[in-house]
């Protein structure tokens, strides 16, 4: 195993932590129906640049079909989040947060980042 491979956790993990932090706020923010700070936080589209670093660290650490298939539910889970916030719609909201993090912490548990990310 090269060192390279080991240090892949270690370099992609500050994007995936910034991808916690944000989902973090977003989630307060629908609870405090909180639209306005939920909108500044996600951007208005899934090509925010959080968005794109997270997809790079899951591009870089994805191996399995599971993990990949994971990715995708996150992805799909996040496009409707940021629409339903959009539209100030508050229970597509509240579903597609719970979605997105519940993606995020089976793609976390399956590649075995668990003890390198903070918040989940």
């Amino acid at each position: 195993m090269s060192i390279t491979f080991i240090m892949y956790p270690l370099l992609m993990s500050g994007y995936l932590q910034e991808l916690i932090y944000k989902l973090s706020r977003v989630g307060k923010a629908i609870d405090s129906n909180d639209f306005s700070e939920a909108t500044s936080v996600l951007g208005s589209t899934t090509q925010a640049d959080w968005v794109r670093n997270a997809n790079v660290a899951f591009e870089k650490l994805t191996l399995s079909p599971e993990e990949k298939s994971v990715v995708e539910a996150f992805n799909s889970s996040l496009a409707t989040l940021i629409s339903s916030v959009d539209k100030h719609d508050l229970e597509l909201s509240k579903s597609a947060f719970v979605s997105s993090a519940s993606a995020l912490e089976k793609w976390v548990e399956l590649t075995g980042l668990v003890g390198l990310l903070k918040g989940l």
